[in-house]
């Protein structure tokens, strides 16, 4: 492997405001079953979320008039609007339904993430059209929200009814991890989105005849001092977390099996609901690449379970200014744009070492 324990690195600072932020979603529904099961989904999570706020997208064209009567335009904004107004106050969601108007749905969903900066979309798998063997014939909304490289995560619905959603029991999250940042995006995202008692398995496959080396070391000491760090009572923000069940399996590959093939075997041995991938979008499109990589692209497309690609972005001073002031110490001085004034534990580049914690090696 040609990647550095430096490319895993994300500062203690980004970690914070990712984990602290005011969600902001979009939910893109077009009447199909998994669409409608990413909004219920969202729904629920409105209602343990506070102070997250949601736009609901619908791209309707008027001369599809043989649609079923539930994916009527009309109908769906009747439905969408009862179940909201019946579940959280009208300043925390938006209705927003726009005429194709000769555009791919995908690209008005697009045009919505932008506008609202949204932290992530959530999305069904396929149309109504039905389900794709491929990622150039999934659903319009999930090509474009992928390829477009938007700055959100994209949250896609494989499960077809919300009876399949982890209701009045733990939700179980799958996170595919090597050392990047994309991936411990992932493992943020995954995090952020759990509630008390969820599990989060963080899993690296090796090959078949492969020994520890340093590299797969280096995974397996990053993730298990992030765990550590949960359960350390002196970190504000990380220790909030400390209430959901994390576990790192190191997942040997069997012969003739694929990495992942092996992701998604272990995600039905453990009934997962989520697995989790990262990406670089803007990045990898930038080089003229695909903006999921293929064995990510392949994890997503082999499962049968729904899934998360947690895009990776630098974190910008707007949202800098917002969460790493909010979660500064009481009593510290008042934090700076570039992080000087903060305590040594959120400074650029610092890590919980240099106060004589194990969870500086987490990210490093």
């Amino acid at each position: 492997m040609d990647e550095s324990k430096d490319q895993g690195w994300i500062d203690v600072s980004t970690c914070e405001a990712v984990l602290t932020k005011d969600l902001k979603l979009v939910v893109a529904i077009d009447g199909s079953d998994v669409s409608m099961t990413g909004f219920a989904y969202v729904v629920e999570m409105l209602q343990k979320e506070r102070k997250a706020f949601v736009q609901v997208v619908h791209v309707y064209d008027d001369k599809k008039d043989f649609l079923p009567v539930s994916c009527r335009s009309a109908n769906l904004l009747s439905t969408v609007d009862a179940t909201l107004t019946g579940s959280v106050s009208l300043k925390r969601y938006k209705l927003s339904w726009i005429p194709k108007a000769g555009l791919p749905a995908g690209e008005h969903v697009s045009a919505v993430i932008d506008t609202l900066k949204a932290d992530y979309v959530c999305v069904g798998f396929y149309g109504l059209k039905g389900r794709k063997n491929n990622i150039l014939e999934v659903s319009s909304n999930v090509h474009s929200v992928l390829s477009r490289g938007n700055s959100c995560s994209a949250i896609v619905m494989k499960d077809e009814s919300p009876e399949l959603l982890p209701q009045g029991r733990p939700c179980k999250f799958v996170v595919s991890v090597s050392l990047n940042k994309s991936s411990t995006k992932a493992f943020l995202d995954a995090l952020r989105l759990s509630r008390p008692g969820d599990e989060i398995h963080v899993v690296y496959v090796k090959s078949l005849m492969e020994s520890e080396d340093d590299y797969t070391t280096a995974v397996r000491v990053k993730y298990t001092n992030f765990f550590a760090g949960l359960q350390d009572g002196r970190e504000q923000v990380f220790s909030k977390f400390q209430d959901r069940i994390t576990q790192f399996s190191l997942i040997t590959k069997r012969r003739r099996e694929t990495t992942p093939d092996a992701v998604v075997r272990y995600a039905d041995e453990v009934d997962a609901d989520f697995i989790a991938v990262g990406a670089n979008a803007a990045d990898r499109i930038s080089r003229g690449k695909n903006p999921v990589g293929v064995v990510s692209m392949q994890i997503c497309l082999n499962t049968t379970r729904n899934f998360i690609v947690s895009n990776w972005i630098n974190i910008n001073a707007e949202l800098f200014e917002a969460c790493v002031r909010r979660v500064a110490t009481p009593g510290s001085r008042p934090s700076t744009r570039d992080g000087s004034n903060l305590r040594p534990s959120m400074r650029e580049g610092s890590n919980f070492c240099r106060e004589g914690s194990n969870f500086g090696r987490l990210l490093s």
